[in-house]
């Protein structure tokens, strides 16, 4: 049996396994890195080197850090205070919109699952002493949705990219991401998401949400005066995560380094215990970047990876397919699949291909890798395709809730950012 044959059975069997969660996903990821090495295809160390990655690293950097600023109560103060401003609790609409854009832009530097965690019980703390101004109904779905927009605006923000940058670092011919290659096209996925939810998103969201209030289910500090807050430590981590942000910027170390450096200095100063830092961890997460890592790496050596890419060519018109065309489709079909899977394996199986049609065309991987991450993370119409989205469930969402008001959203800023992704990186 060839390696191609092989390594595309266990591929379907992964995405099986993916779809209808038999096993955690995050089990998932690790076996079919192993059965990638079990069948010959790759080496054990190829198989597992993807837990030793920048990206892993970046990751358990940044959660640390994003853990550290959420222990110390800075992000908490953050939410209450924003939430407070004059008026903000008169109008739905205006709460509404100014929620999305603080949790969009936290979520970039953050976790955008911290995030969501964070603002879920703010926001039920508002709805209670709104007298009814402020619903948890017509907030939470697109809390959850700004969190993935948001997300998908730096190289930290959400998982998909970080699969990315561990292909990327790993493919010959490639360049690995800069910490803000990606904002210039995720920025245009939140404007979308803002302005839907305050227009025809919550005109819809009245109409289909047909149900009561779902009672509390956390309850949370309401004023600042009980939030508690270890001011020096949260001056110290606060100082930390922006000195982090300065030289992902200027491009000083690898993200990995300065993001591990960044979350060690946390557990240094005490900002965070070492305990409380392993605990907030989402190992999930790691477990599925490393395991994805080391799947892709099977599909490439196996030449599953290039021969999908030459029928891809095929169907495009061989060499003489239209860079921009192909670049959109990817996109599209990265959306589509995100909705179907979840944007982590979407992004782990589309990114190799989209690199090694980027490669034979002669043209720019970054923006065929751009257009999967973003496609995969603006999936908006199942409660199941990222988590930020699924956390909101809690706020007595039916799965056609989400279909109905998250379809509007997904075909627009698919179409409008499909398109806008291939100007932006120049395919």
């Amino acid at each position: 049996m060839s390696q191609i044959l092989i390594a595309s059975i266990i591929t379907v069997i992964v995405l099986a396994l993916f779809v209808t969660q038999a096993i955690p996903i995050s089990i998932t990821a690790v076996f079919g890195a192993l059965a990638m090495a079990f069948a010959g295809i790759i080496s054990f160390e190829d198989a597992l080197a993807g837990y030793a990655s920048d990206a892993v690293m970046l990751t358990i950097g940044a959660m640390t850090m994003g853990s550290a600023l959420t222990e110390c109560g800075v992000t908490t103060l953050i939410g209450h205070t924003l939430l407070k401003l004059p008026k903000v609790g008169e109008s739905e609409k205006l709460f509404l919109g100014i929620v999305l854009v603080v949790c969009a832009f936290l979520s970039a530097f953050l976790s955008n699952v911290a995030c969501v965690a964070m603002f879920l019980p703010l926001v039920a703390a508002t709805a209670r002493l709104s007298e009814g101004r402020i619903t948890k109904k017509n907030t939470y779905m697109a809390i959850g949705m700004a969190a993935v927009a948001g997300g998908g605006c730096t190289l930290v923000g959400s998982t998909p990219q970080l699969i990315a940058q561990g292909i990327l670092q790993t493919t010959e011919g490639c360049d690995p991401m800069t910490f803000f290659e990606i904002t210039k096209g995720g920025i245009i996925v939140v404007i979308f998401v803002v302005l839907y939810f305050v227009t025809i998103g919550y005109a819809l969201e009245k109409k289909v949400l047909d149900f009561e209030e779902v009672p509390d289910v956390i309850d949370t500090p309401a004023d600042e005066e009980e939030i508690e807050i270890n001011k020096p430590k949260a001056i110290l981590s606060s100082a930390i995560f922006l000195t982090c942000i300065v030289l992902f910027v200027v491009g000083v170390g690898t993200v990995g380094g300065v993001g591990m450096a960044g979350g060690a200095l946390c557990i240094a100063t005490k900002c965070i215990s070492e305990k409380k830092a392993f605990k907030m961890m989402d190992w999930t997460a790691v477990a599925i970047l490393g395991g994805t890592l080391g799947i892709a790496k099977g599909l490439n050596a196996s030449g599953t990876i290039q021969l999908a890419a030459e029928k891809t060519l095929d169907l495009f018109g061989g060499q003489d397919a239209n860079p921009f065309i192909l670049c959109f489709a990817i996109f599209l079909l990265s959306t589509a699949l995100g909705n179907i899977v979840s944007h982590t394996a979407t992004a782990a199986i589309l990114c190799p291909l989209g690199i090694s049609l980027a490669l034979s065309l002669g043209s720019n991987p970054i923006a065929f890798v751009v257009a999967v991450v973003l496609g995969s993370n603006a999936s908006f119409i199942t409660p199941t395709a990222t988590t930020p989205v699924t956390m909101t469930l809690v706020g007595g969402y039916r799965f056609m809730d989400y279909v109905k008001i998250g379809t509007p959203l997904n075909i627009i800023s698919a179409i409008v950012t499909g398109l806008l992704v291939p100007i932006f990186y120049g395919v």
